[in-house]
């Protein structure tokens, strides 16, 4: 029965050497400036094919560089960066967690199974610095010489493969012959080529596997932390591996002689110590407040610090925790920064609680403790740091000792509470903003600089930038760094490239990066992240009820301890976004002001907020202004106020660079617009013309309209709804679409002009985009994800009529969308605006740009100054 456990224990431990890596796989880099870096390939069935980029991270290069021997990854590159390969593809939508010991252990479509071409082949930049201690190149045995004869006396030394050492364990201290048996104890060896002094020169290059030290012997593992002093605090910078010529001499054990001991896998099963060094192990945190003045809040900022390991929750030893350590949890837990707690409260609340012959026997027992914690600061989670459960020779762990406890700081956003808990917006001088996120804490990066708000490029884009962006912006560290406009594509400048954080600077900008030459990037190379945020309990403040699926219903809200519905009067995207926001289910599809067809909660149909006005920033429902007392007109139940929420939505933009190449006046009969005049698309003093004599003085330009957001735009109005206008035969699917201003420099308006979308549809779509919607014959209406819609200067009412504005210096204006009729991701850059100057016979216009482009102060010498920069797509 001894026997078979042992065995039994043997697998356990070998067989994750040895998993599902296919007969004859192979992975190369081809086309590179060095072996490091190049396309990647994978050997399949005897035949070389490639790897296609969709849905790739660092973590897959991490995999592929250690498969082939160096230490990490430090890029990816997609688009074929390293040239288009040739033959099958055979891997696509690769997801690696980063611990896979080959490329074949990730997740992937079947083998051959892709919707790619050439033009998408995934390369990789590896680090040039040689693999970590106990790993080589999985393919480089083929070169080894083969093995000597069974019975040869060379046999015993050159035999290639593994060989089980199955040695029973004794006591720390005693003879072999002890009878003080800890169980068995594994041993894996490498067995080399070649004489026993070949095989101690290459014990300077290891071959084969060695276990990481979370998994070696309590005694092989000790010798090695004995042997050198023990600090009584840890420093806060990083801890560097000894070298063997460096570390420690280790105290000899009862071995194999012929046995290279670089190559050893030694577990002991009783006095296990797990030191695990970025493996993952202690992923979960959380914060247990046990202070009075801590306890019944939200949100949780200050408390008791518990570790997640193997499905259990431990505490963490104070000794040698330190703030650096403190700030890693904090910003796992959504918070920038952290600070010193009072340790006194703590220590004798702890003094207390072990008075009690219980606590002190649950406190002993090492299944209740992480013994050893060390940060830099600069991680993004525990994961990464150094950390120890347990010291094997020690038998009470955390001696002189207690729980370690962390203080967290919140964001400005989180941090000010005002008497009815609602969180405060955080300052609006920030030189660094998220846009277009589907999620507090999500979005596009893009970095104010000379005014001008831009964008990042994606190359070396990585979690340690990421994590400096979502500190500066008050949130936690990053969870993800994307690439690829993974949340919508940017206009304007692209400020920075190639960005490398430590992950202690406290901006993006005070990264190294580097400036952005004209045309070398594109915006579909935009960076994006996602923060981790507090649990600030909002989300239990609000509900969806009624509806179809999860993400619809009618909205029910806690006002005062009490549960109801929401009057629907004035309800709109920007309150629905809001709610959309709070419970984190993306954006607001649409905003519902009847909800007959959803049934509420008893109990809960009594309206508790009226008069909501939301801006579409807040964070919460409750946050948003509302009338002091409930008056609702309309009433609740039926007529209460609901929304749909959706993952995606599209995003429209105008291009100001074409309205201001193509403006121009004319002087236009009036007989020409007779069906204009109809669709009142001509100013007021038109209609006491004697028509149809005479004409009309217009500013006519042409306008094309981008959707760069994530989803298609479509109008609300389904086809039965749409409006025939039998003067230009032709239906309108949004009656006002778009609204054409001229403004005096203090914001008064003096002319405008509105446009109907009579036909929405995909003028023009880059290469490898497909026109989806056409209202030729009726057809569906609609812009497509990346396409255009462009409205010529020729047509009915694309213009100003300006015939009654004298000659001088005005705001040109045009907003997309006006009423916020349909969903959009970001209604901010709906608006765009120009300087215009009319001398009663030309017409200039300059300085056009986005309304969300540059800064405030910038805008501002926009309206007062006569000169600034243009700021085109």
């Amino acid at each position: 029965m001894k026997t078979m456990l042992t065995f039994a224990l043997a697998l356990c431990v070998l067989l994750p050497l040895a998993r599902g890596v296919p007969p004859g796989f192979q992975v190369r880099l081809v086309g590179g400036a060095g072996a490091h870096e190049g396309r990647v390939e994978v050997l399949h069935n005897g035949e070389w094919g490639s790897v296609c980029d969709d849905e790739v991270d660092i973590n897959l290069a991490n995999v592929v560089c250690r498969e082939l021997g160096y230490g990490q990854g430090l890029t990816w590159a997609h688009s074929a960066r390293f040239g288009q390969g040739r033959g099958p593809i055979w891997l696509d939508n690769v997801v690696c967690k980063g611990t896979e010991t080959s490329l074949s252990d990730c997740r992937f479509n079947s083998w051959g199974i892709n919707d790619c071409t050439h033009a998408e082949d995934l390369g990789v930049v590896c680090s040039q610095e040689g693999p970590r201690q106990g790993h080589v190149p999985r393919y480089s045995e083929s070169t080894q010489p083969a093995a000597a004869e069974p019975g040869s006396p060379e046999s015993v030394s050159t035999r290639r493969g593994h060989e089980i050492a199955l040695n029973r364990n004794t006591a720390l201290g005693s003879s072999n012959s002890s009878p003080q048996l800890h169980g068995h104890q594994i041993q894996l060896r490498r067995n080399s080529y070649g004489s026993t002094a070949s095989r101690r020169q290459e014990n300077t290059v290891p071959q084969g596997h060695e276990l990481p030290n979370y998994l070696r012997s309590g005694a092989s593992y000790r010798r090695n932390q004995d042997s050198q002093p023990r600090p009584a605090s840890q420093s806060s910078g990083p801890e560097r591996s000894r070298s063997p010529q460096s570390g420690p001499v280790p105290r000899p054990e009862q071995s194999d002689p012929n046995v290279e001991h670089d190559n050893r896998m030694n577990t002991d099963f009783t006095n296990t110590v797990e030191q695990s060094v970025g493996r993952g192990s202690l992923e979960e945190v959380r914060l247990r407040p046990v202070l009075p003045g801590t306890r019944g809040t939200a949100m949780v900022t200050e408390g008791v610090l518990e570790v997640k390991h193997a499905g259990r929750w431990r505490h963490v030893c104070n000794l040698g925790w330190n703030l650096s350590s403190s700030k890693v949890v904090c910003g796992m837990l959504g918070y920038p920064s952290t600070e010193q707690h009072n340790e006194r409260l703590y220590r004798k609340q702890w003094e207390s609680k072990i008075a009690d012959p219980a606590m002190r026997s649950a406190v002993g027992k090492k299944g209740y403790w992480v013994e050893k914690v060390k940060c830099t600061g600069a991680e993004n989670s525990l994961a990464q740091c150094q950390t120890q459960l347990s010291f094997a020779r020690s038998e009470v762990p955390c001696i002189g000792g207690m729980h370690a406890v962390v203080r967290c700081v919140p964001g400005p956003q989180f941090s000010h509470l005002s008497s009815s808990g609602q969180p405060q917006t955080p300052p609006s001088s920030q030189t660094v903003r998220l846009k277009a996120g589907p999620r507090l804490g999500e979005g596009r990066v893009e970095v104010l600089k000379e005014g001008k708000w831009g964008t990042i490029c994606d190359h070396l884009w990585d979690l340690n930038a990421a994590s400096v962006v979502c500190r500066e912006l008050g949130f936690g560290t990053a969870k993800e760094a994307l690439r690829g406009a993974y949340l919508g594509q940017g206009t304007g400048p692209i400020h920075m490239n190639s960005v490398q954080c430590t992950g202690h600077e406290s901006s993006v900008r005070q990264c190294k990066y580097r400036e952005v030459p004209l045309y070398t990037c594109k915006h579909s190379q935009d960076v994006s992240v996602r923060c981790n945020v507090p649990k600030t309990g909002l989300s239990a403040t609000v509900r969806l009820v009624g509806g179809r699926d999860p993400l619809e219903g009618r909205v029910e809200v806690l006002i005062d301890g009490r549960w109801g519905t929401v009057c629907s009067e004035n309800w709109g995207i920007n309150e629905a976004r809001v709610v959309c926001r709070q419970l984190g289910m993306g954006f607001a599809s649409s905003a519902h002001q009847d909800t007959s067809y959803w049934y509420g909660n008893l109990g809960a149909e009594e309206v508790v907020l009226s008069g909501a006005h939301c801006t579409g920033t807040e964070i919460s429902i409750q946050q948003c202004r509302r009338n002091g007392y409930v008056y609702c007109p309309r009433g609740g139940g039926s007529k209460a106020a609901g929304v749909t929420c959706a993952e995606t939505a599209p995003d429209l933009v105008l291009d100001s660079q074409l309205v201001q190449e193509s403006a121009y006046l004319e002087d236009r009969p009036l007989h020409l617009l007779t069906c204009a005049h109809e669709e009142r698309c001509l100013s007021s003093s038109a209609a006491h013309m004697n028509w149809p004599y005479g004409h009309r003085r217009l500013l006519r330009f042409s306008s094309r309209i981008m959707n760069l957001g994530r989803a298609d735009f479509r109008p609300r109005a389904g086809r039965e709804s749409w409006v025939w206008h039998q003067c230009h035969r032709h239906y309108h699917s949004i009656e006002v679409f778009t609204h054409y201003d001229l403004l005096t420099m203090n914001g008064t308006k003096i002319a405008e002009g509105h446009k109907a979308s009579f036909c929405l549809e995909d003028t023009y779509c880059p290469d490898g985009l497909h026109k989806r919607y056409s209202c030729y014959n009726m057809g569906d209406q609609g812009i497509s994800v990346g396409c255009w819609d462009t409205y010529r200067h020729d047509i009915d009412c694309q213009w100003i009529d300006v015939t009654d504005v004298r000659p001088g210096d005005y705001i040109f204006q045009v907003e997309v969308n006006p009423s916020l009729d349909m969903a959009e991701s970001d209604f901010e850059n709906n608006v765009m605006r120009c300087r215009c100057r009319y001398d009663g016979g030309r017409v200039y216009l300059y300085g056009c740009h986005a309304g969300d482009a540059y800064s405030a102060e910038v805008e501002d010498l926009f309206e007062h100054q006569r000169q600034i920069s243009n700021n085109f797509l």
